[in-house]
C-alpha cells in the first residue's frame, strides 16, 4: 500500500510515516510532500492513500484538497486536524476527504483509519482502478504512429464501448484529419482552464466519433501551442483516466516537459519504428533518454511499422541495435493506409479485410487484455 504524506508540518509528517511504516505501509522519504505539491505528486506517484495534514489556514488547506481528489480521485484520503470545530470538519468531508482525524491523536486516529482501510480492502478484492494509458510514440517521423494511435484507439473503442485518444502532436493535429472531425476545442482550452478544470468541463472539450472515440484535440497554430502546459496535460491525462477504461495519446518525438509527462503516467509505451537505419538509431536514442529520466523498459513495447518492403534491415538485427524484441510487426500494406488516411476513417473501419487491420487490432488486443 503506497501512502503520500503532504503537509507543510516536518514534524508531523515524519510522525505520520512512522505509523505507516509500523503499519506495514510503503512510504519513502519522496512520498513525504509540501501541501503545494500535493497535486502534482499524488498525480504522478498514484498513492493508494493520501494523508493529508490542514495547514492554519483551512481555506488554503480545503483548495488542496480539491485538487488533489481531481488529480487522484481513487486515493482514500485522510485528512488531518483540529477536531475542535464541527463545522469546519463537516465541509472538509464535504469537499472530498474520506476520513477526518484527530491531529492529536495521529497515532490512535492513524492506526484506526489503516486498520478500516485494510478491511475494506480486503472486502473489494478487484475495485475500479481507473482506466490504462497507451502512449503511441515514433522516434522517426513518418513511421505511421499517428496511423496506428488511430486504429488501436478505434479498436479498444469497439471492445469497450468507448475510449479516449489525446493527440499531443502539436501544430500538427494529425487525427482530426484521420477521423474526419471539426473539434470547436482542443487541448489548449484545457491547458488554459486547468485552475478550474473538472470533469464536467474536461468533457465539453472532447469530441466524439461515430465509433465510440472521444477526441482531445491538439491545436493547431503556434500560438495555441504554446498554450498547452506540463501541468494542463498531467490533470487532463488523470480525468482521462477516469472517464475512460482505455486512453490513447498520439504524442510528438520531441520530449517536450508536455510529452514526458505523459510517458510518466502511461501503463504501456508503444515505440513504433520503421526498419531503416535512421528509425532504429532515433529509437535507441529515445530509449536511452527515457532510461535517463527513470522510465523503465517494462512499460515499452517495441512496434515495427511497414514491415515487408525490399532492403528493409532485418528484424533481427534491429531488435539488437534498439535493444528490445518487437512485440508486433505490422505489414507493409500502402493501398489500405492511403484509403483510410485519404477518407477520414481509421484503419480497422475503413479497410476490415485488410492484412493490415488484422494486425493493428492483434495489437489492440495486446493492450487490451481481452481476445474475442
Amino acid at each position: 500500500m503506497r501512502v503520500l504524506v503532504a503537509s507543510d508540518d516536518q514534524a508531523i509528517s515524519q510522525q505520520i510515516r512512522g505509523v505507516l511504516v509500523e503499519h506495514g505501509a510503503e512510504c519513502p522519504a519522496g512520498y513525504l510532500v509540501s501541501l503545494d505539491l500535493a497535486a502534482d505528486r499524488s498525480s504522478v506517484l498514484r498513492p493508494e492513500l493520501l494523508a493529508l495534514v490542514m495547514p492554519s489556514d483551512w481555506s488554503t488547506g480545503l483548495t488542496v484538497l480539491r485538487e488533489t481528489r481531481t488529480m487522484a480521485p481513487h486515493a482514500r484520503t485522510l485528512v488531518l486536524g483540529p477536531a475542535n470545530d464541527p463545522k469546519r470538519i463537516l465541509e472538509t468531508l464535504k469537499q472530498g476527504a474520506d476520513e477526518f482525524l484527530d491531529r492529536a491523536s495521529v497515532e490512535a486516529e492513524l492506526a484506526g483509519a489503516l486498520g478500516r482501510f485494510h478491511a475494506a480492502c480486503q472486502r473489494v478484492q478487484s475495485g475500479p482502478s481507473g482506466g490504462r494509458i497507451i502512449a503511441v510514440l515514433a522516434p522517426s517521423g513518418g513511421s505511421g504512429a499517428s496511423t496506428l494511435a488511430a486504429g488501436i484507439s478505434t479498436a479498444l473503442a469497439q471492445e469497450h464501448g468507448q475510449a479516449g485518444l489525446i493527440d499531443l502532436r502539436l501544430g500538427v493535429a494529425d487525427q482530426t484529419a484521420m477521423f474526419n472531425l471539426r473539434p470547436t476545442r482542443t487541448l489548449a482550452d484545457v491547458c488554459e482552464h486547468v485552475a478550474r478544470l473538472d470533469q464536467s468541463l474536461f468533457e465539453q472539450s472532447l469530441t466524439r466519433h461515430a465509433s465510440g472515440v472521444h477526441l482531445l484535440a491538439a491545436p493547431v497554430s503556434s500560438t495555441d501551442a504554446d498554450r498547452v502546459t506540463a501541468k494542463g496535460v498531467r490533470r487532463g491525462l488523470v480525468l482521462a483516466r477516469v472517464r475512460f477504461p482505455y486512453v490513447v495519446v498520439d504524442m510528438s518525438n520531441v520530449l517536450t516537459p508536455e510529452q514526458v509527462e505523459v510517458l510518466w503516467q502511461a501503463d504501456q509505451i508503444l515505440l513504433v519504428a520503421r526498419l531503416d537505419y535512421t528509425a532504429v538509431r532515433n529509437t535507441r536514442r529515445t530509449i536511452d533518454t527515457m532510461a535517463e529520466l527513470g522510465i523503465g523498459r517494462d512499460r515499452m513495447r517495441l512496434v515495427l511499422n511497414a514491415c515487408g518492403q525490399r532492403r528493409q534491415l532485418d528484424v533481427k538485427q534491429a531488435e539488437e541495435a534498439i535493444g528490445i524484441k518487437a512485440a508486433q510487426c505490422i505489414p507493409y500494406d500502402p493501398a489500405a493506409i492511403h484509403a483510410a488516411v485519404n477518407n477520414g476513417e481509421p484503419i480497422v473501419l475503413k479497410s476490415r479485410f485488410s492484412k493490415v487491420n488484422k494486425y493493428v487490432r492483434a495489437l489492440a488486443i495486446s493492450v487490451n487484455g481481452v481476445k474475442k
